[in-house]
């Protein structure tokens, strides 16, 4: 089941995660500990209203390529249809100003090309030109454009003056640059892809500047934000060979991807866009990869447009990094808080496996990172602060106990022992109960 009633918490966890709250709840954008208990109705927002269909978030700036008096035409994928969009540029985590000159949206046939006719500028209060200065970001105007769910659409910058790139790094998708300005040309003659940032042994293939797609959908009745780390970020899921390959980009197989398409699947009456906001090696509280997740919870989650439903997916990178069961769930507290207090429901999702078998090179959870991690599960399913769980934790669970008594990943899921392969992936997506996110009326209805 993904939806789990509270029973009762540990006084263990519950001892440590009250002193632990006491101090780091306080300092936290000082959001008061209990604001999870204001619960409000997450409603359908149907008709003409705008909804956060794509999202990517950023977490590092880049200093190369060189793209001053360049194109780039980044490739999105929408997960609801409409009649209307926009597009937000940022620059969130540059150091230093860029300037647009022109940007463009269209239809992607195939490789860097747009189908004839569908290419439409956009202006950003009225101007064709933006400029954007460190930590800024900017909503194009309202452009009107057909868009259907999962058809992919190139959004085509020419870069009048860029240094330090705004960067979303784990993209896995085939972005294209070309030098002069080419936005407002449908060919795809002179582009190249863009170069994959090796993270690792893992090729990324990174996104530039573009943060969001919104559609305005005279159908679409809410946005369900995914909100993690690498998990949600699709590490793995398109890793040849069962995590031994090479990557590869433009297949969709994160556990969002497939739960896009299911939800794209429903009756209109029922369908919700899917905002992915995860970013590879984040954590919920300090430290990792980009802003954490307290940091960043407001740009990324609660700025987006029509939201809903949030899936709250963070925690294994603060324990492989140091932190205790305490400071996970006060961190985990702290967003639950906003999220509530914003209108929204929050479904948390369970801690994964991270142990590693002996003949495995390496190094998993220790007994005592296991430990938390199991901690941080109970209490996630038996505290009943999220408004729903969804047990990942169950499903990838099989693959036996590592030298530390730690769990390992089954094995016909397993990629790395920390993140799934693509099978797993689409385990994942498939096993998350879609009542969740039904109109509220229907959705308490099923929790009878």
């Amino acid at each position: 089941m993904t939806y789990i009633v509270a029973t009762g918490q540990s006084e263990t966890v519950k001892q440590s995660s009250r002193q632990l709250t006491r101090g780091l709840l306080g300092l936290i954008f000082a959001v008061p500990l209990f604001s999870f208990l204001l619960t409000h109705d997450a409603l359908a927002r149907g008709g003409e209203e705008w909804f956060s269909a794509w999202t990517v978030s950023h977490n590092v700036p880049a200093t190369g390529p060189a793209l001053s008096s360049s194109t780039v035409r980044m490739i999105v994928r929408p997960t609801i249809s409409g009649n209307e969009l926009r597009v937000k540029l940022e620059n969130t985590v540059s150091t230093t100003p860029v300037s647009f000159a022109a940007a463009y949206v269209g239809v992607l046939d195939s490789g860097a090309d747009i189908v004839p006719g569908t290419n439409r500028q956009l202006s950003f209060g009225g101007s064709s030109a933006l400029t954007l200065g460190p930590g800024e970001g900017a909503w194009s105007d309202p452009v009107k454009f057909h868009v259907k769910a999962l058809q992919r659409l190139a959004v085509s910058l020419d870069i009048a003056y860029a240094d330090v790139i705004s960067t979303h790094t784990l993209g896995l998708t085939t972005n294209y640059s070309a030098p002069g300005s080419r936005a407002g040309d449908e060919s795809g003659n002179g582009f190249t892809p863009v170069p994959p940032i090796p993270t690792g042994a893992v090729l990324a293939f990174p996104f530039y500047w573009i943060a969001a797609v919104d559609v305005r959908s005279p159908s679409t009745t809410g946005a369900v934000v995914t909100f993690g780390d690498s998990i949600t970020d699709g590490r793995c899921s398109t890793t040849t060979d069962n995590g031994a390959g090479v990557v590869l980009p433009d297949l969709y197989q994160r556990w969002t991807d497939v739960l896009a398409e299911r939800l794209a699947a429903l009756p209109e009456s029922q369908s919700k866009a899917v905002a992915n906001e995860g970013i590879a090696g984040n954590r919920i509280v300090s430290g990792g990869n980009g802003p954490p997740a307290i940091v960043r919870v407001d740009r990324d989650v609660l700025e987006r447009a029509g939201a809903t439903h949030v899936i709250f997916f963070e925690g294994t990178n603060d324990i492989s990094g140091g932190a205790d069961s305490a400071t996970v769930i006060a961190g985990a507290r702290n967003i639950i808080g906003r999220v509530k207090n914003a209108g929204l429901k929050i479904i948390g999702v369970t801690m994964i496996p991270r142990g590693r078998p002996a003949s495995v090179p390496g190094t998993g959870f220790t007994a005592l990172q296991e430990q938390y991690r199991l901690e941080v599960n109970q209490w996630m399913r038996t505290s009943n602060e999220f408004d729903a769980v969804i047990d990942f934790d169950q499903l990838m669970q099989g693959g036996g106990k590592s030298p530390t008594g730690a769990e390992i990943i089954r094995a016909d899921y397993n990629c790395d022992y920390i993140h799934p392969n693509a099978a797993g992936y689409k385990a994942m997506g498939d096993y998350i109960d879609l009542s969740l996110f039904k109109n509220i009326s229907d959705w308490a209805r099923g929790r009878k």
